[in-house]
Order: C-alpha cells, then sequence, then structure tokens
C-alpha cells in the first residue's frame, strides 16, 4: 500500500523524505529523552521548538496541528493561495507545505524548512476546510467547558450532554487543556505535554511539600478518571487522546452547538 510523505528540504537546501506511517508523526527538535519523528536540525537559532507541529491520521486524511512557540506557516498547493499562518488543526491536501523558520539572516532574508505534504492518493477529494470545520468534525465527540458555571459538556453531532461525576482535578485537567485553544469556532485538537500537565495540577516541581513529587502515573490517574466521564466508550478514548511520548490530546468544541430540541443532555 502507497503512504503519504513529507519531502523535507532545509534552509540550506538539503531535500530527503519522510513516509509517514502508523496514525502519528511529530516535528520539532531534539532534546534530552526527546526525539520527534523528524528532527529539524541544525537549529543554531533556536527557531524550532521541541514540540514544533503535529501530524495526525483520521477518516483516512492527515491533519497537523501546531505547537509551535514561534508559530508554524501553511503555504496551499491551490494556485494562487496565500502563505498565511496555521489555526488550530487543519487538514493537509496534496502539494501543501509547511514552513518553519530555522534561519534569519535578516528582516528581509527568511529562511525556511519546507515539509511538502506528498498524497499517495492525490485523486481522493480531501475534506473541505470551513471556519467551523469540516462536516466530519462536527460528528467528532469533543468537549465544552462553560468557565463560568464549571460544566464540562460532551459535544458531538447536533447535542450535547452535560458531563457529571468530574472531581477537581479532572476539572483542572480540562479547564487547562481547552484553556489553550485558539478559541476558534468548531473543534480542535489541543495537546500538552506530560510536565506542563503535572504543573497545571500540583504546580511546578519547586513548589512540592517536602518529600511528595508527582510523575505520569499520577497524570495517569487523573486522565482514567476523566475518560470515565467524558467518553462514549472509555475503552477507546476518542476525546481525551493519548500522545504517546508527548502528553494527551484533548478535542475541544469552542463555540456555540446546535441542539436539536435546545437543551443540554445529561449523561446518566
Amino acid at each position: 500500500m502507497r503512504r503519504a510523505q513529507l519531502k523535507v528540504v532545509s534552509p540550506a537546501g538539503r531535500a530527503g523524505i519522510h513516509v509517514l506511517e502508523g496514525e502519528q508523526c511529530t516535528v520539532g527538535r531534539a532534546a534530552p529523552h526527546h526525539e520527534p519523528d523528524i528532527v529539524l536540525a541544525p537549529d543554531p537559532q533556536g527557531w524550532v521548538s521541541r514540540l514544533h507541529c503535529i501530524l495526525d491520521l483520521e477518516y483516512g486524511h492527515w491533519w497537523v496541528t501546531d505547537h509551535a512557540r514561534n508559530g508554524t506557516l501553511l503555504q496551499p498547493a491551490d494556485p494562487g493561495g496565500e502563505i498565511r499562518a496555521l489555526r488550530g488543526r487543519e487538514p493537509l491536501r496534496h502539494g501543501d507545505t509547511l514552513l518553519v523558520l530555522g534561519d534569519m539572516v535578516s528582516e528581509e532574508e527568511l529562511l525556511y524548512w519546507r515539509l511538502t505534504y506528498v498524497d499517495a492518493h492525490a485523486t481522493r477529494p480531501a475534506p473541505p476546510r470551513h471556519a467551523d470545520g469540516w462536516d466530519g468534525e462536527r460528528e467528532r465527540a469533543a468537549v465544552r467547558y462553560d468557565v463560568v458555571g464549571s460544566r464540562v459538556y460532551r459535544t458531538g453531532g447536533e447535542r450535547e450532554v452535560l458531563v457529571e461525576g468530574l472531581r477537581p482535578k479532572g476539572h483542572q485537567l480540562l479547564r487547562h487543556m481547552t484553556g489553550r485553544g485558539t478559541g476558534l469556532p468548531g473543534v480542535e485538537a489541543v495537546t500538552c505535554e506530560h510536565d506542563e500537565l503535572i504543573a497545571a495540577l500540583w504546580r511546578p516541581p519547586r513548589e512540592w511539600p517536602p518529600g511528595r513529587g508527582y510523575d505520569r502515573t499520577d497524570l495517569a490517574g487523573v486522565v482514567r478518571a476523566v475518560r470515565r466521564c467524558v467518553e462514549p466508550d472509555p475503552g477507546d478514548p476518542r476525546v481525551l487522546e493519548t500522545v504517546p511520548t508527548i502528553g494527551y490530546r484533548l478535542y475541544v468544541h469552542q463555540g456555540p452547538v446546535p441542539r436539536g430540541d435546545g437543551h443540554a443532555h445529561r449523561i446518566d
């Protein structure tokens, strides 16, 4: 079976091909105990983030989500398409190119890493881009967090349900992750690293009581409890997913949710 690929060209013009295998591909810089699937190096000026962006496979299409402190640009394959910043999670089309700043010679001369998406089945239609996501995204289960009322709703399709049974740490986890979204309408994927979530739940390590520590095992316990409340099937998580070696990804619904009867429904 033919697989999609990324053609990677460095700022110096060196080119290579990365075959997209599995269901996820991470892009960024190498660090102790962390090496993404695609390492963008050398990076003498420090423009590349440890986790710069994530590509993931869903419904037969590859998507990209930006996680970089300096941002990721998208150069569409469409004729006349303008280069723009990635926002949230977006589908990739054959020929789309991701631009990652690799060197700034001067304000007028910027050199980029170029990652061009090569669809092995380019004749297959890609999901359309809409401000509120594509049709399949509206069917995806996600969570909406009402900060004012401290209420959590699971959304999907034309309805939403009120989630009950969350403990305080579960609320803290969801509040933090939903707050990391862009706020743009629709469903977006928010990925947070293990250390970030541990600090969000139990404060930074320097503030821990003497002799007390928290690690990924403690975090995993909170995640399991949240999944029991928000997942349609906790054994097959689709709302709060594991990102191997990185952390967790939460699908967040921003903005109003259409409801067939105008009411939120409780989960019994």
